[in-house]
């Protein structure tokens, strides 16, 4: 993968490119960003750049044999590990990241801003954890203690290397003292379950959410998107590319008409109704539920902006924006911060595996009530 090819993260680029330039590159690092921000494109981009035999100051040249392998994830210097279960519940064999090359190559070729969850579904985990175990680890120290094949780097590639759990202890010692020219290159999500044994001994590469101006400029001219379709697929993304690829390839009802329906519903004071949203809603999976959690706080966001300077400048389409009109005129200051602070909550609640039909139960209640008081009319919310 060439470093052009990563979504925006400039800064990020130039920092790994000077290590290389100034011949100062970290044995071990950490590639440390949340989802969807590209910290695994960045490591491939990296490890296709520190082989490449003709590369510029700016990217790797991508057509040299070494670039070529990279470029297929079949480089014999470049090796991975990744979360993966047993194939066999019971067996003694080991759960080894090579038993799944073949789906890693299909899936990272298909999209390298992958999350965890993608993974797991991608190899039919079904309700099996993925881990990185003590037997891959062991693989990884007697992979990076042979003799490169072609090119002057070996490279370790670690993804979601939180999932190392405990066993990330037998790698302290090639992280601290690796082989002669070999560069480890772990990626990760979440700092706090990383041993700090293993925090210390890398070098960090912080990787952001990718710039609004970046991923709107990747969806109007790779995905050729509308501008204005672009720019609210832009604000629900938040900087994750994952979640963008998921709003624009979804053909499920979207969290707008998702939420547009259970505040009608709520307004209405449809009980029955609205027993079924929560049915249908409870099916669709937490990550829709935190889906929706996010554009209700942009809805309220909106909201909040709109009441103190107009709406003229929102991403809400026609219909969201009645939607909106409707709550502007009844609410105040003080409702606008206790809505944000409920949907907060049960995004908060929601990750921490609450129960999702009393959760949305107790909050439609909630909102129904403070609607109630309002004692409004449904006129301009069809």
């Amino acid at each position: 993968m060439n470093f052009s090819s990563v979504i925006g993260q400039q800064q990020v680029k130039e920092k790994l490119l000077l290590s290389v330039q100034q011949n100062r590159v970290s044995h071990a690092q950490l590639f440390l960003g949340p989802e969807g921000s590209g910290a695994l494109a960045l490591a491939l981009a990296f490890a296709q750049y520190i082989n490449c035999e003709n590369r510029t100051e700016t990217d790797s040249c991508g057509t040299c044999p070494s670039c070529i392998k990279s470029q297929k994830l079949i480089h014999p210097d470049i090796h991975f590990s990744f979360p993966v279960y047993k194939l066999k519940s019971g067996s003694e064999n080991p759960a080894l990241s090579s038993d799944f090359i073949k789906q890693w190559r299909e899936a990272v070729l298909a999209n390298p801003y992958q999350h965890i969850n993608d993974w797991l579904d991608f190899i039919n985990a079904e309700n099996k954890q993925g881990n990185i175990s003590a037997d891959e680890c062991r693989t990884i120290i007697h992979q990076l203690n042979l003799k490169t094949f072609e090119s002057r780097y070996k490279v370790q590639i670690i993804w979601m290397a939180e999932l190392l759990g405990k066993e990330g202890n037998i790698l302290l010692k090639i992280l601290e003292e690796p082989p002669a020219d070999t560069v480890i290159l772990l990626v990760a999500e979440n700092r706090d379950l990383l041993l700090t044994t293993i925090l210390s001994r890398c070098q960090i590469v912080l990787i952001p959410r990718v710039s609004d101006d970046d991923m709107l400029d990747t969806l109007l001219k790779i995905h050729q998107l509308e501008k204005e379709g672009a720019m609210k697929v832009v604000r629900q993304a938040e900087g994750n590319y994952r979640e963008a690829l998921r709003i624009i390839n979804s053909h499920e009802e979207d969290e707008a008409d998702l939420f547009k329906r259970w505040m009608r519903l709520l307004i209405e004071y449809n009980q029955p109704e609205l027993l079924k949203w929560i049915d249908e809603t409870v099916r669709l999976g937490r990550e829709k539920q935190k889906r929706l959690f996010r554009y209700a706080l942009e809805f309220v966001r909106e909201c909040v902006i709109g009441q103190h300077s107009g709406l003229q400048n929102s991403f809400l389409h026609d219909d969201e924006m009645k939607m909106a009109e409707w709550f502007i005129g009844r609410y105040a200051g003080e409702d606008w911060e206790e809505l944000r602070r409920w949907f907060e909550e049960a995004h908060y609640h929601i990750e921490r595996n609450a129960h999702p039909k009393i959760l949305f139960m107790n909050l439609s209640a909630r909102i129904g009530q403070r609607i109630n008081a309002k004692k409004v009319s449904l006129a301009g919310t069809r």
